[in-house]
């Protein structure tokens, strides 16, 4: 089975707001076996989704939308395809209370115009949206499923979750099986190289191999039929199980919520100095549920007076070296470790760019310290020209350099 996505406003296009919509959807409709045909982006005007939609609909089993579910006048998603499917808006009164409850719930004032989002559609399955007041509208016609969510991602997610879990249970949807495994520490041509005869071995047997890189990161996927789900759940174990070093988990078992499970489990806390990502090693770590059970805070020392005054490294040792530098790093996790009272502390230091570079210390040079309970490490990476590249990278490599240590590692470095 397949499926096109079309996403529904003007403020896609222009660039003001970037689609995480169909990059969610896509991804959880191929969990459930459901193969991506088409991704498009439209204008939200009637002449426009009445095509789209009239191209798309008989050359898929699903066709999702997000976006123009709204309030206002500019949101006509409801009232294009409740025309389309010749259908009529009617009034939903327990989709009407939910509403006016939401809004009691956050102390907002009750609009007329909100109670206009409880007229939906006749024919159509109403997924109740639970975060906001944009219902889903689930209509089967012209031998497809469609449905239309709003395109706020945490309403869309919610509402998607509803439908997979529905279709899941109404339809065989899909006949092939995928694993995803989240490697850190090693470029992808380095891991092709070294997965060179298992990657042989799989393709060999029809399981096609992915690799799918981003900025410190990258994920390997492995994709077959479901009969060949045994033998996948075994290559990706021995994946995890022979090369731990590089591969922290599977899909979900992003670096920080790695992190977390370690030190919960070791329990033992973590604080983070930061110089050149000004607390994005922070916000990492704090974007995970239960972090405050093993992370303490932060001290972001930007300049070198701050990273004196606050941090306590010694001015000495900021002339000798320089701010970049293992000496700094060194200082910084220390003093980090006793100012915060934690177990372990992450340091960086370094010139994210695009200005501030030498021939000794380009762009890109950063310096990261660990400190632990009983040593301390530093190491140098060099990353490139672009600065916000430079900080995503030095955050991932962080705390990989820190799972290495929590994991005995750090001696095959």
């Amino acid at each position: 089975m397949n499926a096109i996505i079309i996403t529904i406003g003007d403020e896609i296009l222009v660039g003001q707001t970037v689609d995480t919509n169909s990059a969610h959807i896509a991804r959880e409709l191929n969990l459930l076996g459901i193969s991506i045909k088409e991704i498009v982006s439209i204008s939200d005007t009637a002449e426009h989704i009445i095509k789209t939609v009239d191209q798309a609909i008989g050359n898929c089993d699903f066709l999702i939308l997000t976006g123009g579910l709204g309030p206002t006048n500019d949101d006509i998603t409801k009232k294009v395809l409740t025309d389309y499917f010749k259908d009529e808006l009617v009034m939903y009164p327990a989709v009407l209370e939910r509403i006016k409850n939401y809004f009691v719930k956050f102390n907002k004032p009750f609009l007329e115009v909100n109670g206009l989002q409880a007229m939906l559609p006749k024919k159509a399955t109403i997924l109740e949206n639970e975060l906001g007041t944009a219902s889903g509208m689930w209509f089967k016609e012209k031998g497809c499923n469609v449905l239309a969510m709003p395109g706020v991602p945490y309403e869309m997610k919610g509402l998607l979750d509803k439908f997979t879990e529905a279709i899941s249970k109404e339809y065989a949807v899909g006949d092939f099986y995928h694993r995803t495994v989240q490697v850190i520490g090693i470029g992808e041509s380095y891991l092709a190289q070294m997965l060179e005869s298992w990657e042989a071995k799989n393709r060999g047997e029809g399981i096609s191999v992915s690799y799918l890189p981003s900025v410190g990161t990258l994920k390997l996927r492995l994709t077959g039929t479901l009969e060949q789900k045994e033998t996948i759940d075994r290559r990706i174990q021995h994946l995890i199980d022979t090369y731990s070093k590089y591969v922290i988990g599977g899909e979900f078992d992003t670096i920080e919520k790695v992190i977390g499970a370690l030190l919960v489990r070791k329990q033992m806390t973590l604080g983070t100095i930061e110089s050149c990502t000004g607390g994005s090693i922070a916000k990492k770590i704090v974007s995970i549920s239960g972090s405050s059970a093993f992370y303490l805070g932060s001290i972001i020392s930007y300049t070198n007076k701050l990273k004196e005054e606050l941090v306590g490294v010694k001015k000495a040792t900021l002339v000798a070296n320089g701010a970049v530098s293992s000496a700094v790093v060194k200082e910084m996790a220390e003093n980090g470790r006793k100012k915060l009272g934690i177990d372990y502390c992450i340091s960086v230091s370094g010139i994210a760019g695009p200005t501030g570079g030498s021939d000794a210390k380009p762009v890109g040079t950063i310096w990261i310290g660990i400190a632990t309970p009983t040593a301390t490490y530093t190491k140098l990476f060099n990353f490139g020209l672009n600065r916000k590249r430079n900080i995503q990278g030095t955050v991932v490599a962080s705390l990989n350099f820190l799972r290495l240590i929590l994991t005995d590692q750090i001696e095959s470095e």
